[in-house]
């Protein structure tokens, strides 16, 4: 995710990430798996094994029509959900050289 801005309002860049077939990955994507990334997975604040899918990318305004404060709130009053892990880096960036090509 990438938040941009200069002469357009604010807004996030996403990566659509789905918890289906996540050993299964293709040009473009990278998985976050708990067995095998525990620190990568519980920074991303992940539910499930997720891959992400560069090949896939939405630009979205930063609102509350597609960012809110969850009701606990635990990241305070932003919208955080998770953060990449430094060793993911690589495979995020390998995976978006991927689907630029």
């Amino acid at each position: 995710m990438a938040v941009f801005g200069k002469d357009v309002p604010l807004g996030v860049r996403v990566v659509y990430g789905t918890s289906q077939r996540v050993r299964e990955l293709f040009r473009g994507e990278f998985a976050i798996l708990k067995l095998n990334h525990p620190q990568a997975y519980a920074l991303a604040n992940l539910s499930y094994d997720t891959k992400f899918d560069f090949g896939k990318q939405v630009d979205l305004p930063y609102s509350t029509d597609w960012f809110s404060v969850p009701p606990h709130a635990p990241h305070g009053q932003v919208p955080k959900l998770g953060t990449l892990h430094a060793s993911m880096v690589r495979a995020a960036i390998a995976a978006h050289q991927a689907a630029a090509d």
